[in-house]
């Protein structure tokens, strides 16, 4: 086993065929609630433990030591759930799943609002899933004559579910569209929130046990994004190289020591301008950097990344607002809802777009800045360590593309709240009706689909992150 590599005992090894013991383990989990159902009983519902949550700007997902990954010793795994569902560490500690199973999710009576995401992520094209209300809504509408502190009394003491999309940087413990980062759709009257603001672009409806919600999300191609971010890329390039170019004491390339006669000029430092300009050029959303380490927690492993960060609105320095919000959407992008089969219309429309520099992760930017603007120190051919320091380079960019950037199904919960996410082919009951009425079927995927396309993907990349560790090893030994 090479220096650097967490050490694993025999058993944790990534399976290579279908015998042997399930990779990795189920964690322990500790029985949180239950409810009773007309249909299906009672139904147990348990928390997951001994495993680490998405939070404080770290995502975490399961890996297994590989022997034939000489230079990373390990790769991407998954837990043996029998579909796509929703993730046990994407989910705020107050979720709580369904026993041996990922699709139903719940939360304690005593609880407020408590979010979880999808295993499956939506990059572009369109995907169709639905969610079935187990608790939520409303049983009956409220009397006409009910007063405005009767109703908030009532909705304050039952169930209830919102349903969306949300992004990376979405807060799990508030209701999905509560942020600027998620899109949800409350379950008593079907209003639309997003950024906080309620908006009834639907038609006025009481979801109530037992319903379907169907989603239809629709993003543009990834050559559209793509296109969209690089223009955007280059604007910003050229906002901030006309900036820097005024004569100003801040931003003069040229700076002088000494004010009087005899004052001698010296080349000025790079300033943060140009590394913000660096950082924008060096953005390539073709390459996927998934910069993970493998973390023993609790006797179990993990890969560790940092995740995406909440932002305030992209600066453009552009005084016009038409021009600058024009890149804050992605053009033909909508979420269609249907209800028990039935089109209930559009509830939000050009959603917001994430490919980097519209993303940015967890980064520290004094640190970055000063490597790029002093560089550091090398050894030479005899050990010594060498005056001459390289300047300008990057360590690591914050606008990066690490194959997790999208839109995840994502269901909210409140006050006991329960719901069940459906996400084979076969189990959705109302997606025949809808391809039929669709001008083009074979466009809309599934999220199991979708899910095993993101585990070819993780796979793919773990060979090509290996290759090249190996090839950097390799020259490094020249």
């Amino acid at each position: 086993m090479k220096v650097g590599i967490i050490p694993y005992q025999a058993e944790e090894l990534v399976r290579g065929n279908d015998s042997g013991p399930v990779r990795p383990r189920f964690p322990s989990v500790q029985k949180t609630h239950e409810i009773e159902t007309k249909d299906d009983g009672v139904k147990v519902f348990v928390k997951p433990e001994d495993i680490p949550l998405n939070r404080r700007n770290f995502v975490y997902r399961p890996c297994a030591p590989n022997p034939h990954f000489t230079e990373l010793g390990y790769c991407c795994s998954e837990y043996p759930f029998r579909n796509a569902g929703m993730n046990v560490m994407d989910r705020s500690d107050g979720i709580s799943l369904i026993k041996d199973g990922n699709d139903l999710v719940s939360v304690n009576d005593s609880l407020g609002w408590r979010t979880s995401r999808c295993d499956a992520c939506v990059k572009d094209g369109e995907a169709y899933w639905e969610v079935e209300v187990i608790r939520g809504g409303l049983l009956e509408p409220f009397p006409e004559d009910a007063s405005l502190q009767k109703r908030k009394d009532v909705l304050n003491a039952i169930p209830h579910l919102r349903i969306g999309i949300s992004k990376r940087e979405a807060s799990l413990e508030a209701p999905v569209g509560f942020d600027s980062y998620g899109y949800g759709i409350r379950d008593h009257t079907l209003e639309s929130i997003h950024e906080g603001i309620i908006t009834q672009t639907l038609p006025l409806k009481s979801l109530k046990p037992g319903d379907r919600i169907g989603l239809l999300l629709r993003l543009p191609t990834f050559e559209e994004q793509k296109q969209q971010a690089d223009e955007y890329i280059q604007r910003r390039i050229a906002a901030l190289s006309s900036h820097s170019s005024k004569p100003t004491s801040s931003n003069d390339y040229w700076a002088s020591e000494d004010p009087g006669p005899n004052k001698k000029k010296t080349k000025k430092a790079f300033s943060n301008v140009d590394f913000q300009k660096a950082l924008l050029e060096d953005i390539d959303n073709n390459n996927v950097i998934r910069d993970h380490i493998a973390i023993r927690y609790k006797n179990q492993l993990f890969f560790e990344a940092t995740d995406y960060v909440k932002t305030t609105k992209p600066e453009y320095h552009s005084s016009d607002k038409r021009e600058r919000e024009e890149y804050y959407r992605l053009a033909h992008s909508h979420l269609s809802v249907y209800l028990n089969g039935q089109p209930l219309g559009r509830a939000f429309e050009d959603l917001k777009p994430f490919l980097p520099p519209f993303s940015e992760l967890q980064y520290k930017e004094k640190f970055f800045f000063d490597y790029w603007r002093h560089g550091s120190a090398s050894n030479n051919d005899k050990g010594v360590l060498d005056s001459t320091q390289k300047k300008g380079l990057l360590l690591r960019n914050k606008y990066v593309n690490n194959n997790k950037l999208g839109y995840y199904p994502t269901i909210s919960c409140f006050n006991g709240g329960t719901a069940r996410i459906i996400t084979q082919r076969s189990e959705l009951k109302f997606l025949d009706e809808i391809l039929k009425a669709h001008p083009r079927p074979n466009d809309v995927r599934v999220l199991e689909t979708l899910y095993q396309e993101q585990i070819a993907e993780d796979i793919v990349w773990d060979i090509v992150d290996e290759v090249e560790e190996e090839i950097n090893a390799k020259l490094l030994k020249v």
